[in-house]
């Protein structure tokens, strides 16, 4: 799903203009008539909007909504927040234009007594950088303090485009309308807790002939539709041995449960086998529930590198505990060269040293990560509250310096990252926040990497599969009313919609 970042907007308008012919006035006239149908179908008809401005061509799409709504019988009136006019001609253009037919713009003095249905925030445009200046904290107050219907047009007042950041005044907002393209920046937390609903609106581009030639093939978000492209199809003249060899590392006495949940993933989402290498008490239960596994007693002295041989993926961590055998294992497969290997919970804990940060900086194989905030954290050497405030910035510059890995950074609308790429979780929310949910993404991930995916592909299709899934379910049985153990099911159940 195509999403853009603020300097990516920037391309958008000079190239509209210079290669489309698409003057910027035309531009901030449809960007105003936007505005006006989204104020429209959120508000009554006749109401009263009003509009605070800013100085650019946020600013300028403000004054245009403002004569778009006054057609249309709306009492609109806009609030030149900082006193300073438009910079633009095409702002200045429409400036003008309010001011021969509405009047001067009014002072945020006069903006607060001027009663309204409707706020509009067109102060800041997505080229915005934090912190915000001081002056605008008494417009964040206004908006805050408004019980009126909010719509933010491109972003909302204090919130970062490009990275998902907020600023500690940052305003909420029912909606936020953005113009053209998606704002990847927006989608993640902690913004996407300030933004409301996310819309975009058309503004008469030549969306082809934009992606083609100025944006590319830059896909920073995931959804449902995206999964049926990045699937290979299933050639018919197959047999198991097509589709590859999951090799299994998980499970304790004590965590029997998460080897068990991996593993019912991992057999739903399309490997050809699936070995579960672990105790005898997690292989006993097993051995009931799926039949269809393999299963391999695994002692604390074992070779693993001789039980990896021929397998395509290798999932370590779910269930194992932080525990010197989990440490030495992780640490000999990260030495050598094989199959992609895919580290989750204790995997990923084991990591959290000064000598583990080094065995992933010399990592010889890929590796995937799937680490929860917490376990991210400990892994940086930072504490959660830093990684939930900049999560995509954590991620991009943690896979920027070890190019073997491909990051799954957990949470609310999930960072796939890897080297200079990354996408946004478009899916999921709170039925996901159980115990057990993490393994079971593991082993979804795991397996659809044995099928001989990428790691950045069977991140993004494991991850957004196991958020439409819980979303699936929570429509059926209320996000209290799911367990994790449903997943698998609901998980094929939406793969089976996308590929139809």
């Amino acid at each position: 799903m195509i999403a853009i970042s603020p300097e990516m907007t920037e391309k958008i308008d000079r190239f509209a203009e210079d290669t489309l012919g698409i003057p910027t006035r035309h531009l901030m006239e449809r960007a105003g008539l936007a505005v006006a149908d989204r104020v429209a179908e959120a508000t009554k008809k006749g109401g009263r909007v009003l509009i605070l401005a800013g100085g650019g061509n946020n600013g300028g799409d403000g004054y245009a909504a403002a004569l778009a709504l006054t057609a249309r019988g709306y009492k609109a009136a806009v609030c030149d927040v900082l006193l300073r006019g438009q910079r633009s001609e095409a702002g200045q253009y429409f400036l003008t234009e309010y001011k021969k037919t509405l009047g001067e713009p009014l002072t945020l003095t006069e903006a607060k007594e001027w009663g309204h249905d409707c706020l509009v925030d067109a102060i800041l445009g997505t080229g915005a950088h934090l912190p915000l200046a001081d002056a605008l904290f008494p417009a964040a107050a206004l908006i805050k303090g408004s019980p009126a219907y909010k719509l933010a047009v491109d972003l909302p007042l204090g919130v970062d485009a490009e990275g998902g950041r907020v600023d500690p005044h940052a305003v909420t907002v029912d909606e936020t309308l953005m113009l053209g393209f998606p704002k990847y920046g927006l989608y993640s937390y902690p913004a996407r807790a300030h933004v409301g609903r996310l819309t975009v609106a058309a503004i008469g581009l030549d969306t082809r002939k934009v992606r083609e030639q100025v944006i590319g093939e830059s896909e920073h978000l995931t959804a449902p539709a995206d999964i049926r492209a990045m699937l290979p199809k299933r050639p018919e003249n197959t047999h198991k041995g097509s589709f590859g060899h999951l090799l299994m590392l998980a499970g304790s006495p004590r965590y029997r449960g998460a080897a068990l949940m991996a593993a019912s993933a991992a057999l739903r989402m399309g490997a050809g086998l699936c070995t579960l290498a672990s105790c005898e008490a997690v292989l006993s239960a097993a051995a009931v529930a799926m039949p269809e596994l393999i299963l391999m007693p695994l002692e604390d002295h074992y070779d693993i590198l001789s039980l990896s041989e021929g397998k395509s993926a290798i999932l370590l961590g779910s269930g194992s505990g932080t525990t010197d055998v989990t440490a030495e294992r992780t640490y000999t497969l990260l030495a050598t060269e094989g199959a992609p290997l895919l580290l989750d919970a204790d995997g990923i804990n084991v990591l959290a040293t000064a000598e583990g940060r080094i065995r992933l900086a010399d990592a010889r194989r890929p590796v995937i990560l799937t680490p929860h905030p917490a376990e991210f954290a400990r892994l940086i050497g930072t504490d959660t509250a830093s990684v939930q405030a900049d999560r995509l910035g954590a991620a991009r510059r943690f896979t920027a310096k070890h190019p073997a890995v491909t990051l799954a950074l957990k949470g609310a609308a999930t960072v796939i990252a890897e080297g200079e790429r990354f996408s946004i979780n478009t899916t999921g929310g709170p039925t996901l926040a159980k115990g057990g949910s993490g393994d079971i993404l593991a082993g979804a991930i795991a397996s659809l990497l044995a099928t001989g995916l990428s790691p950045y592909e069977a991140a993004r299709i494991g991850v957004c599969l196991h958020g439409a899934a819980g979303d699936l379910l929570a429509a059926r049985y209320s996000p209290l009313g799911v367990r994790p153990t449903d997943l698998p099911t609901a998980m094929a159940e939406v793969l089976a919609r996308c590929l139809s």
